[in-house]
């Protein structure tokens, strides 16, 4: 059965006082991993209401024909049948959570970049080879280089998911597709890349930066000013997806979605990702029992499931 929060802990990775404060990544895990336990509305309602957007993301992926990847691990098998969505429901909701913060941090910043026109959308027109980005003398190396001296990228994942209430059963052992959409997107389009760092640093949504290595990496690999942007880089030949379960960030994009400029054509991206971003934070929060915004509160059966809550209070 799924491991979830009590009355008086809050569930794996909410802040104790501000349950709404956002995810850290350079948090570290500081008490030992606990047994968490559902109160509120009965365990199958929650688990239903959950199970069928978990169900919905894993037959997305299947009527588009891909699959997980081997970087999954045993969480790419949790999603497959409902026997295990019901299993694990909490660990399913945590991992998706996990996941998509960190792709809200790298969709946030190149989002920016592109309103700020260092980088463009149409970066994102054509489909992504998730293999690796071939590095070296070039910009896929500098920019590899470049966001290795930032904190986010020195995350140990295993500590985040046991701090999550994820047992070595339920976990991934890399979750590279954030990281190597961003640097694929920026390769794709950037106009300077001393812009492209500046904009990151500012933007904050990576962490802190390590004051040494910023300064070994500005003196050993300067950018070279005749670098310039490869739209085909990393350009698969088919749409396949990114091999990982509830990734959410665009390629293979519509042109027309481009052309509609670049604040539009934010706004519409936008609005897909948050779509299932906070879908999920949604179904987290109520599957934990957290209190969200009234915005987390649209869905009638949010309302059943309260309803349902307190009338079994009552009685």
């Amino acid at each position: 059965m799924s491991s979830t929060g009590t009355g008086t802990r809050p569930p794996p990775g909410e802040n104790p006082q501000n349950p709404y404060l956002k995810f850290r990544f350079q948090r570290k895990l500081c008490s030992p991993l606990i047994r968490y336990y559902l109160v509120g509305a009965p365990l199958e309602a929650k688990q239903d209401f959950a199970v069928a957007m978990i169900t919905e993301e894993q037959e997305d992926m299947n009527r588009r024909g891909w699959d997980v990847g081997f970087s999954e691990d045993r969480f790419g098998e949790l999603p497959r049948t409902d026997f295990t969505r019901y299993r694990y429901t909490g660990k399913i909701l945590s991992g998706m959570v996990i996941r998509g913060r960190i792709q809200a941090a790298v969709f946030d910043t190149f989002m920016e970049l592109c309103l700020q026109g260092v980088c463009s959308l149409t970066a994102l027109e054509h489909p992504v080879s998730w293999e690796s980005v071939p590095h070296g003398d070039n910009p896929s190396g500098w920019i590899s280089r470049m966001l290795r001296v930032f904190r986010c990228y020195h995350v140990d994942m295993e500590l985040v998911q046991a701090e999550w209430g994820m047992s070595l059963r339920s976990r991934w052992f890399a979750y590279s597709a954030p990281y190597l959409w961003f640097e694929i997107v920026v390769v794709r389009s950037f106009t300077s890349l001393d812009a492209v760092f500046n904009i990151i640093r500012r933007k904050g949504h990576f962490g802190l930066v390590n004051a040494d290595a910023l300064k070994r990496f500005e003196e050993n690999y300067p950018p070279n000013p005749a670098w310039k942007a490869d739209i085909n880089t990393n350009r698969a030949r088919g749409w396949g997806g990114s091999g990982t379960f509830a990734c959410w960030l665009p390629d293979n994009i519509d042109p027309s979605i481009t052309q509609q400029g670049v604040y539009e054509g934010v706004m519409a991206l936008s609005k897909d990702f948050y779509f299932h971003l906070e879908r999920t934070e949604m179904h987290y929060a109520v599957f934990f029992d957290i209190d969200r915004d009234a915005k987390y509160a649209k869905d009638a059966d949010i309302k059943q499931i309260k309803l349902s809550t307190r009338s079994s209070q009552i009685s």
